[in-house]
């Protein structure tokens, strides 16, 4: 022991010799800010409640972002999180970490929640919600099952707890400063019998991939189907005045019931609009009436055409929200998009516009009323739902919600109306042809497609197609700093292969192979109200997903290259990058320590798509800041808690962690001490991981 601390001292000191710190060298940080609470903060995925992924602090900025440097690694754990009976689980977090009064905190794929010092890099608390997807299942037949599957964890601050991805049916409000859960709600899908008076036949998806959201003391959370087997889909308010005894108070049905409703699409006639592909591409126009559209096109919607009854298909659905959803404060109103319409490609059995599927909703908060509707693809084939993030922004002086969704186009609508502003195409996108078209709510014949492609005579058995993307052309975050927004697209064309067609349950959209066309992305900044293209930034070889950053003028981009590119805000330049050895998927995020030291956070690892590079990496949680020195901390307390309260805590495995982050390098700002100090660090790690293990002390729990 004594020998080893000999040696380290004796390598420092080397190194304080042979590469002396030049503190007069390194950047400043940015006079005449004053640090607020919305500066140092990053509550929610996107930033905050309205979802623009801006943060206002200008402390790094464009002048000085070439100067930043890893400050910290926090690695998670390889192996030692425990499993979820029954269930698929995945490595590391896809999560974007939140920054609340200096503390960075995390969600794992494996439903744990890590809350690290932001300014150390050090663990402060651990908390694991034991789920079973066999006993779920067993009480709830009524719920396909779970997807370990993260997205978000939002930060309430006049509750003080954090919410991450909804799991197993239920909400969990964790303690922000302990972890402990003090907030639950459960049987959020209900009981087999209230499903069934609900008029459901199909299975309800077991997860929420993002947080609810509140409007004083109502909660409003959507729960929907399981994406190709049904279940009735619904968005729900709670009265949560009372946090021990929260109280459904209304829900509204997104998909008619399992009997049918041969009017459900024109009940909400009058307030709503679609996406007409068709017009668009001829004369330009953004938005169809509902009521121009011929009554018979919308009789007898979502309706199996073979039923007997006029009832609907027990496969059908709309799938679960992928998206940051929010709620005006001042009006009440909350803007969601929805889910695709399921199962697909085949929709054989659900004819028709199938309102409300891959759209975008607004509703009143305090009774689940319909305010409007837009439906961006009538019967969608394609898995194009409206996902990721709404963002509350203005065009010329009017409140507008900006939303992408991933048949590739970005809407601006009036948030008070859902009358289109502007609509936006990437140029940079590639659609085949046929199989790309998109149907036209004005003809019937489109609406009644069974395939993508019948409409031009292909054969339903064994399809073998081409796509533009197999996980949608804008699938990512958004960002919007009052003047400009910021998107991503990307292509990634397959060949899409459908064996035994026709298959009534689940989505066989099955990737077989690419090359059609060449993969790449570009991020786009545009005039937030006009649309108008002011500046885009081209990425070949690489997709993107995960979501875009503003702040300081500066548009960070992680990308599935690997790289995390800094680009200049009003002109699309780059500014600096950093290579992170693996491609990024996740949102880097941007707030303070709790010595006021702007940091930029950013994951690595996690789940992956198709073609995108190795999966199941665990990664790391790291920190990148301005700082005055040129050192990085590797968090030597990554100490699990057990999902047993009988079982020992595992020590964490950080090897494969610390073999990721070697590769990750900036350009032209490392120092050689820092080489140096990194190599240390991993010394210490190292000896610091065998003393841990050999004394024996992670046996007696964390």
């Amino acid at each position: 022991m004594r020998q080893i601390q000999l040696f380290v001292l004796f390598i420092l000191l080397i190194a304080a010799i042979a590469f002396p710190l030049n503190l007069g060298d390194n950047p400043t940080i940015a006079s005449g800010q004053e640090l607020t609470r919305d500066m140092s903060n990053w509550d929610m995925i996107n930033y905050g409640k309205y979802g623009t992924s801006y943060n206002p602090q200008s402390m790094i900025n464009r002048d000085n972002a070439d100067n930043l440097e890893m400050k910290w690694i926090y690695p998670y754990p390889p192996t030692t999180y425990p499993t979820i009976g029954g269930a698929k689980t995945y490595a590391g977090s896809g999560s974007p970490i939140l920054i609340v009064d200096g503390i960075a905190y995390s969600a794992t794929n494996q439903r744990a929640l890590v809350a690290v010092d932001a300014e150390s890099g050090s663990l402060i608390w651990n908390d694991i919600v034991s789920y079973d997807n066999d006993i779920l299942q067993q009480d709830y037949p009524h719920v396909k099952g779970m997807l370990p599957h993260t997205h978000a964890v939002n930060y309430y601050d006049d509750r003080g707890i954090i919410i991450p991805s909804l799991q197993s049916c239920q909400i969990d409000g964790h303690d922000s400063l302990v972890g402990d859960i003090t907030f639950s709600i459960t049987e959020m899908c209900g009981t087999e019998e209230e499903a069934r008076a609900w008029g459901n036949q199909g299975y309800y998806a077991s997860i929420g991939t993002h947080p609810p959201q509140f409007y004083g003391d109502i909660m409003v959370v959507p729960v929907m189907g399981s994406s190709g087997n049904g279940g009735r889909s619904f968005i729900a308010g709670y009265d949560v005045s009372d946090m021990d005894n929260p109280v459904r108070i209304w829900q509204t049905f997104l998909v008619p019931p399992a009997e049918g409703d041969p009017e459900w699409a024109l009940h909400q006639c009058d307030i709503g609009w679609f996406f007409s592909y068709p017009e668009w591409l001829d004369t330009g126009r953004l938005g169809v009436p509902c009521n121009e559209v011929p009554q018979e096109n919308l009789m007898n919607d979502w309706i199996n055409p073979q039923s007997s009854r006029n009832e609907l298909h027990t496969a059908s659905t709309i799938a679960t929200v992928w998206g940051h959803y929010l709620i005006d404060e001042e009006t009440g109103i909350v803007y969601l998009g929805t889910g695709e319409s399921g199962p697909y490609p085949n929709a054989l059995r659900r004819p028709g516009v199938n309102l409300y599927g891959s759209a975008i909703v607004a509703l009143d908060a305090t009774t689940g009323e319909f305010i409007w509707w837009y439906q961006t693809v009538p019967h969608d084939m394609w898995d194009y739902d409206c996902s990721w993030n709404a963002i509350l922004g203005e065009v010329e002086g009017k409140k507008a919600i900006f939303k992408g969704c991933k048949n590739g186009f970005m809407y601006a609508l009036d948030a008070a109306t859902g009358e289109p502003f502007w609509i936006y195409h990437p140029p940079s996108v590639w659609l085949p042809q046929p199989g790309m078209a998109y149907p036209d709510p004005k003809n019937i014949e489109d609406l009644q497609r069974a395939w993508p492609t019948s409409h031009v005579g292909e054969s339903p058995d064994n399809l073998t197609f081409l796509s533009a993307n197999y996980a949608g052309i804008l699938e990512a975050d958004m960002a919007y700093d009052g003047e400009r927004l910021y998107l991503g697209s990307f292509n990634m064309p397959v060949k899409i292969c459908v064996p035994e067609y026709p298959n009534d349950f689940g989505n066989t959209l099955n990737m077989c192979v690419s090359g059609e066309h060449p993969t790449n992305s570009t991020i786009y900044g545009l005039d937030a109200n006009t649309g108008e293209e002011l500046w885009s930034f081209f990425i070949d070889g690489a997709g993107f997903r995960g979501g875009l950053t503003v702040s300081g003028g500066i548009v960070y981009v992680p990308s599935g290259d690997g790289w995390l590119y800094l680009l200049n805000s009003e002109t699309g330049e780059v500014i600096s990058k950093r290579s992170f050895g693996i491609g990024l998927w996740t949102q880097a995020t941007i707030g303070a320590d709790s010595l006021d030291n702007m940091k930029v956070f950013v994951n690595t690892g996690g789940m992956s798509i198709a073609s995108w590079g190795q999966t199941g990496i665990p990664g790391a949680m790291i920190a990148l800041g301005l700082g005055d020195e040129s050192n990085v901390v590797i968090s030597e307390e990554v100490v699990v808690a057990p999902a047993d309260p009988g079982e020992p805590a595992a020590p964490a495995q950080v090897q494969e962690v610390v073999t990721e982050i070697e590769t990750i390098r900036t350009e032209t700002i490392i120092s050689p001490i820092s080489y140096l100090m990194i190599i240390i660090s991993f010394i210490i790690l190292a000896i610091s991981a065998t003393m841990f293990i050999t004394s024996g002390n992670w046996k007696l729990g964390s």
